[in-house]
């Protein structure tokens, strides 16, 4: 058997997709334990998501198309892994390649596996059962580890040194009282304290260590706030300038808070074993204790909440985000109007220009004035305006 994949076949990035695509849905089907006959057709309007981006080349402006599919059928022709049906029904004028179909070839699998170094999933899994068997007493539930096992990553020598990264795990746990999610990755994982900050990564910990994963706590959040010594609205701002700015008026009646895009721990924001609160005035006990048993409690009694935030969609999205919290939470419009007027009168900036392009649509948000007038007006001329861009004077006025 040939091991290494010709040149060309390697440069053609719709045929390296292509054969990748196929050892995924053979791996599927293994794992499964249900083979069947693989097969597609070249058709940018259907099929998965996966198999649209693997045609993606096929819609490249600077890629040869004709180019693209000669050599795909050149490589079926001399290598046989699969079959090209054309597409009978194609009308004149219609790319050759439009409506073919590609038919795997199961005895090609074994070649098509060494040219692109992709083992089986029971070959895997035998050799990490292998790799797993003198550890499987260190944990309390070692079959939570998926059937192909862990793969190797960057930054580890060796599947073997992820392994006992995993079972330095258990030892930590058992020796402390609780712990972070940083901290225990931190100690465990080469120092890095982001390693188990990924949902997927920390439900496996759960998984292998069900009784000793309770001693972990979720990170808390530090919320930072400036008190008056009565409150009859709470505004949280998104940016730290403007929440100082604001805080160095000494508004007799609003409460503000620094949420720092606070978006992923919005649902458990009043949780009151997982926020920490400092204020960056002088306040009194009473006023303290007065504000926190507002927020931990929801004490009875009217007050206004509002969010001030960058006039683009994540800052929106996490005005969205804190109403799951504060069902009653309103857009501040002191704050967006004077963005509103910055962003009419062409002083604005594109997405490019501050690199936010990949920030997402968002449709509605709960508030009326948001998805009335902010969110179309955003939609409109695809621009956005960051708080800082307000002369903190022009709101002294403003607050109650």
């Amino acid at each position: 058997m040939e091991k290494t994949l010709p040149y060309w076949v390697e440069e053609n990035p719709l045929l390296i997709g292509i054969l990748n695509f196929i050892l995924d849905r053979r791996d599927s089907q293994l794992e499964r334990g249900k083979e069947a006959r693989i097969s597609f057709r070249l058709d940018l309007r259907a099929g998965s998501k996966r198999w649209q981006e693997v045609l993606e080349p096929l819609r490249d402006p600077d890629q040869d198309e004709q180019e693209l599919w000669n050599e795909l059928q050149l490589f079926a022709r001399e290598y046989q892994c699969f079959t090209v049906k054309p597409n009978p029904k194609r009308r004149p004028g219609i790319a050759e390649w439009q409506g073919a179909q590609l038919i795997f070839r199961d005895a090609s699998e074994e070649q098509l596996r060494l040219w692109l170094n992709r083992p089986s999933p029971t070959v895997r899994q035998s050799a990490w059962t292998s790799l797993l068997e003198p550890y499987v007493d260190r944990f309390e539930n070692p079959s939570a580890f998926p059937l192909e096992g862990l793969e190797l990553q960057p930054g580890f020598d060796s599947v073997e040194e992820i392994i006992a990264c995993w079972v330095s795990v258990g030892k930590a746990l058992i020796f402390a009282d609780k712990i972070s999610w940083r901290q225990l990755a931190a100690r465990c994982f080469k120092g890095d304290s982001k390693y188990l900050e990924l949902p997927s990564r920390q439900s496996l910990v759960r998984n292998l260590y069900p009784d000793l994963s309770r001693k972990i706590q979720e990170r808390q959040l530090l919320l930072h706030a400036y008190l008056p010594r009565q409150f009859e609205q709470v505004i949280f701002i998104e940016n730290q300038d403007t929440f100082i700015s604001l805080a160095e008026l000494q508004p007799s009646r609003a409460a503000l808070v620094y949420s720092e895009g606070y978006q992923g721990g919005a649902e458990r924001i009043r949780n009151g074993e997982r926020v920490r609160f400092s204020t960056i005035n002088v306040v009194g006990e009473n006023i303290r204790q007065q504000f926190l048993s507002w927020w931990h409690d929801g004490e009875s009694r009217t007050v206004s909440t509002f969010f001030w935030g960058d006039l683009d969609y994540e800052g929106l999205r996490i005005a969205a985000a804190l109403r799951k919290s504060f069902p009653d939470l309103q857009c501040w419009r002191p704050g967006y109007d004077l963005l509103l007027h910055f962003l009419r009168t062409g002083k604005a900036h594109a997405p490019e220009q501050a690199e936010k392009v990949g920030q997402k649509l968002v449709q509605a948000i709960g508030c009326q004035y948001a998805d009335s007038t902010l969110l179309p007006a955003i939609s409109d001329s695809n621009r956005y305006v960051d708080q800082e861009a307000v002369e903190i004077g022009e709101l002294a006025g403003t607050l109650v």
